[in-house]
């Protein structure tokens, strides 16, 4: 079993009660003064008879139409259909609670220990998503201090230096090395040799020859006993020394007492942790994230400047926003928008807010944990990761994130757009400009018309997991933008014709709030597709361009001699 109502109760005093002759307005005025909603009703020997409630007493009143002074607790009381034992299955008092005000507690001799109301419940459960949040921020600031570690000047992760170590600490790779050592040194003193000479770097090749190592987990889907290691290992640490000052076996401690409490938390154990290890877990969290901060000083970079961080409104792509998507998008859209020569990006939490036109929740500012978090497919961090963005850093200290873009997506995007680009030159439908990809979610091919341009025609990856083939109309003033765009939109019938067999229906958006403007087809697909899918993909995204540009060039140049 899981919860049981003593959980839930302890630390309560001792209910406050009334007999069932005692007058309503000694009730009333304890509930009042209380700031209470319902009493328990009990006899001389504490035994409960049922609750009063202030609707219980409105309604009396109604029925009777009295005075409130000449009615008794007992004319308003209402009887409970069950009674619960401290023992009892939490979430069997649940469900009475549903239908009820409040359930009473009794002991073995039937007699009134407590009365559970709705708010007890719901602040009980907080109060466990909280110590989860807190447990959660430990292993979400370990993970930050880990990529600090591993941060060049550019504020791009070393993705491979970083699995390498993560290799290093697997368990069985760790525990398995130094007796396959101390047998090899047994071997050769075994063969007289007294003082034989160990090279490690010998002993690590020949490990690695014979053995198989233990598969190596994405970083961030280790433990936190495996986050704790890395930041704890002695090849590393001479890197933290002089922030977190003490010994790495008495940090060791505390964060070990921190993972055991999150473990019981985590795994619904039934007993309920206790208010020192509630402490324990807070000051943990504490104290890590404000060294955290300093060490995040410490490694800062001057690359990252506030002059920069917003991009150019005509830069593409941009990124229309309908009415039931989430909030946070237009900070995806933001990181999406940025120039290809920056991989990092440093926000503080008013600047986020401003791009997204609202105040961030408070958990925002409380919980690092808040800012990873991958609990739907909907969630907060799925909104950057979706356009190749992730959190490397959160301060909630000095209230930053850092963002960086993923290197395996940029050399997927890489892969992507250089198959596509080869078979679009391979067609020869049409001239393409002379450019490689850079490794990002879109790519412009050619400009309509091929004198003064003033469109494009490109790929792009977008949200949720659509791929998209385009004409981006941009000619630097967005009035001028609506116009080509009204007047192309004014020829749809004609333009839809003329693309009949191309499996998807065009998309017409003018973008009222950008300066731009954008005809697109779009299909289901993303990068983080199999093989196959991306192949399927490639020759879809092909095809339907070719069409596409056939169609929609000549209707803008004639479009055109009207400007």
């Amino acid at each position: 079993m899981p919860f049981t109502v003593q959980q839930l109760i302890e630390g309560h005093q001792e209910p406050i009660t009334v007999l069932p002759q005692d007058s309503i307005q000694k009730a009333l005025e304890s509930m009042i003064e209380n700031d209470f909603s319902q009493l328990p009703v009990v006899d001389e020997h504490k035994k409960p008879l049922g609750l009063i409630t202030s609707d219980s007493i409105l309604h009396t009143l109604n029925h009777f139409g009295v005075s409130l002074e000449s009615l008794r607790v007992l004319d308003a009381m209402r009887k409970q259909k069950r009674v619960f034992r401290v023992g009892d299955d939490l979430f069997e008092l649940l469900d009475d609670l549903r239908d009820a005000y409040a359930v009473l507690i009794v002991d073995n001799e039937h007699k009134l220990v407590d009365i559970v109301t709705s708010y007890d419940t719901t602040e009980y459960f907080r109060r466990r998503a909280e110590d989860l949040m807190y447990a959660e921020d430990i292993e979400s600031t370990l993970k930050n201090c880990i990529n600090l570690y591993f941060t060049g000047k550019d504020g791009e992760i070393d993705e491979k230096a970083r699995e390498k170590v993560i290799e290093e600490i697997m368990p069985s790779n760790r525990k398995l090395r130094g007796p396959f050592q101390k047998a090899v040194t047994h071997y050769l003193k075994l063969q007289e040799n007294s003082q034989p000479k160990i090279k490690n770097e010998w002993i690590e090749e020949a490990f690695q020859d014979i053995y198989e190592k233990e598969t190596t987990k994405p970083f961030n889907k280790l433990t936190l006993n495996n986050y704790i290691d890395l930041f704890l290992h002695e090849n590393r640490w001479d890197s933290y020394r002089h922030i977190f000052h003490f010994e790495p076996k008495n940090i060791r401690k505390m964060l070990e007492d921190a993972r055991d409490t999150r473990n019981a938390l985590a795994h619904f154990r039934s007993e309920e942790i206790t208010l020192a290890q509630r402490k324990q877990l807070q000051f943990c969290r504490d104290w890590l994230s404000r060294c955290a901060s300093e060490l995040f000083k410490a490694h800062a970079h001057d690359s990252i400047t506030d002059e920069t961080l917003y991009p150019s409104e005509t830069l593409y792509p941009s990124e229309t926003l309908y009415p039931n998507d989430s909030h946070y998008l237009p900070l995806a859209n933001f990181l999406q928008d940025q120039s290809p020569a920056r991989d990092s990006l440093l926000l503080t939490f008013p600047k986020i807010e401003k791009i997204i036109g609202e105040e961030l929740p408070p958990q925002a500012y409380q919980h690092p944990s808040w800012w990873t978090r991958e609990d739907t497919n909907d969630s907060l961090s799925q909104q950057w990761l979706d356009v190749g963005w992730q959190v490397s850093y959160i301060d909630v200290t000095e209230k930053t994130v850092m963002f960086t873009r993923i290197k395996r997506r940029k050399e997927a995007y890489t892969s992507f757009f250089s198959l596509l680009l080869a078979d679009l030159h391979e067609s020869k439908s049409f001239p393409i400009r002379a450019s490689s990809p850079k490794g990002y979610s879109w790519m412009t091919i050619t400009g309509l018309p091929e004198v003064g341009k003033v469109a494009v025609l490109g790929f792009s990856f977008t949200r949720p997991r659509r791929f998209r083939v385009e004409l981006y109309i941009d000619t630097g003033n967005k009035v001028m933008n609506k116009q080509i765009f009204d007047n192309l939109e004014a020829h749809k019938d004609k333009i839809s014709a003329e693309l009949a067999g191309v499996s998807e229906p065009l998309s017409w958006e003018r973008m009222e709030n950008k300066q731009a403007s954008r005809i697109a087809i779009y299909r289901q697909g993303a990068i983080t597709d199999n093989t196959e899918e991306l192949t399927d993909l490639r020759k879809w995204a092909l095809d339907t361009m070719v069409r596409f540009q056939q169609v929609i060039a000549p209707c803008l140049n004639e479009i055109l001699k009207e400007f």
